[in-house]
């Protein structure tokens, strides 16, 4: 499969290894790819470039540049768009949208026409390689395009995680405050990074 990955940071970059050494061709998209800091890597291009080439676009870009990465790659109707961000402030201790709306509806509306999903916004860069973990982590999918989802969940499979679906799109007015709330624990609550949430199921 042909993924893009829009924006080359810590969440961007563990995602992109984790799914070229999956067998997935994988190209990176950035603001400036000739920037130095990318000599030497393979795969790094405009966003454009990246998107227009992809059966799926995978947006892992910090929330204050979301939107101008997604407009600057260009018209992405039909494409699978997996959501990967948090709507975070900058000092990441609170969502700048959140209750009646979210992010990932926000990037849907900036990205019209796109099959939105959100995934992998619940765990740490640190974890999103398979975890390893005493048990299966679980990770929340939602969305609006059922066959979207389907794809969208064998990623997150391929990575290590329960993939669950949550529901339609809007359910990541949810998916996102859970997601705050690791934040809050590994960074604030001296958890550190290395655990993730787990989905247990009686008889």
């Amino acid at each position: 499969m042909h993924l893009a990955i829009i924006g080359a940071g810590s969440v961007g970059s563990t995602l992109g290894q984790a799914w070229q050494r999956r067998g997935h061709d994988v190209r990176y998209g950035v603001r400036n790819p000739d920037d130095e800091k990318y000599a030497g890597r393979d795969g790094v291009t405009t966003n454009a470039d990246a998107a227009q080439a992809a059966d799926v676009v995978v947006l892992c870009t910090p929330w204050q540049g979301t939107r101008q990465a997604l407009q600057s790659c260009g018209d992405l109707s039909g494409k699978i768009l997996i959501d990967c961000t948090n709507p975070l402030t900058p000092d990441f201790a609170a969502l700048e949208v959140g209750h009646t709306s979210s992010g990932a509806e926000q990037v849907a509306g900036w990205a019209s026409g796109a099959r939105v999903c959100k995934a992998m916004n619940q765990i740490g860069a640190p974890m999103m390689d398979d975890p390893q973990l005493p048990a299966t982590p679980v990770m929340f999918v939602c969305g609006d395009d059922d066959a979207a989802k389907e794809i969208t969940a064998g990623l997150v499979g391929e990575l290590g995680f329960q993939a669950v679906d949550a529901g339609e799109l809007a359910l990541a007015r949810l998916l996102e405050p859970y997601a705050l709330l690791w934040i809050h624990l590994a960074l604030r609550r001296g958890f550190g990074t290395n655990w993730g949430f787990g989905l247990l199921h009686g008889d």
